[in-house]
């Protein structure tokens, strides 16, 4: 495992017509002009939360993910901070953590669901090092 570098959403492309829908995420902090980042498939259900999240726009009721966040807040389990870890059989693994009653606790779950609920809580969004990749840059002419 390499280290934790934190990212932000910098792309999510939505296409009506298609299941997957793409996310990318970029390294926050770039150690030089080429940030990193990290494209993965995601679900629609997900991409339209994100996309909530992301313009802040209000639904007449609570949905899934605003569901979950509001029940942390009552059960004053406060979000830290999302955790994007591995890759495995092209699956990627991620953590949400949260403090509760002094202890820290970390729960499994989907990357996707994991950015929505940090987009919402406005909690940083950390990937592992080796899951990010600078984007090809063009083609040479020579």
């Amino acid at each position: 495992m390499g280290e934790k570098i934190q990212a932000l959403v910098s792309d999510l492309i939505l296409n009506d017509k298609a299941r997957e829908q793409y996310l990318t995420l970029s390294e926050a902090e770039p150690q030089d002009q080429d940030a990193r980042q990290l494209t993965m498939v995601i679900g629609p259900g997900e991409a339209q939360e994100i996309c909530r999240c992301l313009y802040q726009s209000q639904t007449p009721r609570p949905l899934t993910h605003e569901l979950m966040f509001n029940i942390m807040q009552e059960l004053q389990a406060e979000p830290v901070e999302s955790y994007i870890f591995n890759l495995k059989d092209q699956i990627y693994f991620a953590k949400l953590s949260f403090r509760h009653l002094g202890s820290e606790l970390s729960v499994d779950c989907r990357p996707s669901d994991a950015i929505a609920l940090s987009l919402r809580g406005q909690l940083p969004i950390f990937v592992d090092s080796d899951l990010m990749a600078v984007p090809p840059g063009p083609a040479d002419s020579d």
